[in-house]
């Protein structure tokens, strides 16, 4: 089950005051968010995008089969399978852009990720 943690959840930033101020390497990453900010983040387009993956990840019967991979050093092809489901993420690391593919029903579906950091 793959793991978030709730910086990358916000689609976060490096937190540098708090890293400045506690001299600790991993609060870089550690940002105490106020309920405003939660807020405010969970409105973000990109949050929302997140959720919307994260959904899928969760109901998709593919993702509970087995995982397989290629690529190379500009690009990579992620694919999960199981029976007749399989899910399949195709990135191009160079531009930025991925293109999601998956069976629902019987057919097949897509949807590209445009803008990847």
């Amino acid at each position: 089950m793959p793991q978030v943690y709730y910086v990358g959840l916000l689609a976060g930033a490096n937190d540098m005051s708090l890293l400045a101020r506690t001299g600790i390497g991993r609060d870089v990453n550690r940002h105490y968010y106020s309920p405003a900010e939660i807020d405010a983040d969970l409105d973000r387009a990109v949050v929302q995008a997140l959720g919307r993956l994260i959904r899928f990840r969760n109901s998709h019967s593919a993702f509970a089969g087995d995982p397989t991979w290629s690529g190379s050093s500009s690009t990579i092809t992620m694919r999960w399978a199981r029976g007749r489901d399989e899910a399949v993420l195709d990135a191009d690391l160079a531009t930025g852009s991925a293109e999601v593919t998956w069976t629902a029903d019987g057919s097949r579906c897509r949807a590209p990720l445009a803008g990847l950091p």
